[in-house]
């Protein structure tokens, strides 16, 4: 989710032409200071679509009304919203029953979870999870199924991606939905010095594990 910060409007736009969408029709190209005095003279304003969109090009944009201060919308949640859901409960590290309330806005596949005992939440990934509900089972598989990171970037854009890089990824995020786990950092085996994929925190890659 952007910051508001990134909200841009009237001459807070900083291009100089804009695509106009004002009703059913297809956007209209035109200088931000003809759309601009459109939305004047309507008594409303000039409103940038995509916060993403930074590099100077013709941006998408609207008319609408703007609150001033600018601010966002203001959520009242109902009774009952936010509370965690008691089907979705695992047997916790600690060795109770504890719930998944959520992504955990950390690494790539950390979930929220609930302690109803000591009444606190912290973060955990699948590995630590020991048996689960089956509701609790299929949001884990659904969450991770979304929270997979992304394969590599190509080296340019009519490049593809190199097929090592490629493999790599997929093996990696394999893994990782049935782990949850994602480090995301520089490691390499201890034992031959392959790279290790970056869902492993591991000091050895798969094949130079010690046995346990």
């Amino acid at each position: 989710m952007w910051p508001l910060r990134w909200f841009r409007y009237d001459e807070g736009i900083d291009c100089a032409q804009v695509y106009l969408v004002d009703g059913p029709g297809e956007a209209e190209l035109m200088s931000r200071e003809e759309a601009l005095a459109i939305a004047q003279r309507r008594g409303l304003h000039l409103i940038a679509e995509w916060p993403e969109q930074q590099d100077g090009s013709p941006a998408w944009c609207h008319i609408g009304t703007v609150s001033q201060p600018v601010r966002w919308e203001r959520i009242v949640q109902g009774p009952g919203e936010g509370e965690p859901d008691p089907l979705l409960w695992f047997e916790a590290p600690c060795g109770g029953r504890d719930l998944l309330v959520g992504s955990g806005n950390t690494f790539p596949g950390r979930m929220s979870a609930w302690c109803p005992d000591r009444r606190v939440s912290y973060n955990v990934s699948l590995a630590e999870m020991g048996q689960m509900s089956s509701e609790a089972r299929y949001y884990m598989a659904g969450f991770l199924a979304g929270n997979q990171p992304g394969p590599p970037a190509a080296p340019g854009p009519d490049a593809d991606i190199d097929p090592d890089d490629l493999a790599a990824w997929k093996a990696a995020v394999g893994r990782f939905r049935r782990t949850g786990l994602w480090v995301g950092r520089w490691r390499t085996c201890q034992a031959c010095g392959c790279v290790l994929f970056p869902d492993s925190g591991a000091r050895y890659c798969h094949e130079h594990l010690p046995e346990a």
